[in-house]
């Protein structure tokens, strides 16, 4: 990143974050404000966030789950852990500070993480596909 006087030159960071927080990142960047309307429709909140204070050497963007969902195959992360499913294929963990190519599925050494994430996951897809705004627990 480089931004001549917001953000030092040659800025790297570990700071996980998503295609959902460009926006939030540009919008705050550029201060401004997300609209609640376009014409008559009604927008939902962006779920993103920005990554604009992580990019500046502040505080960090705090843990919280990241998920997709593309043509059947499935994922969410927390922390260091990613669960993951391509279509029709039982879950695998795994553990992105050790194993960053995701060579090592630890699901059957782990049961009960897969548990935990499987069933955010589910909650976060029930709120999707319901066309709902997903905010967390």
């Amino acid at each position: 990143m480089k931004w001549k006087g917001k953000i030092k030159p040659n800025t790297v960071s570990h700071q996980v974050g998503h295609v959902m927080d460009i926006v939030p990142t540009c919008l705050e960047a550029t201060q401004s404000e997300n609209p609640a309307n376009i014409g008559d429709r009604t927008l939902l909140p962006l779920e993103g966030e920005s990554l604009l204070p992580v990019l500046q050497d502040k505080t960090p963007v705090q843990d919280r789950e990241l998920f997709w969902f593309m043509y059947g195959n499935r994922a969410v992360r927390q922390g260091k852990w990613k669960l993951v499913s391509l279509k029709n294929k039982p879950w695998e963990l795994y553990d992105m500070e050790n194993d960053r190519t995701e060579m090592n599925d630890l699901a059957s050494q782990h049961p009960d993480k897969v548990r935990v994430l499987e069933a955010l996951y589910e909650q976060w897809s029930a709120c999707v596909f319901e066309e709902k705004t997903w905010k967390g627990r």
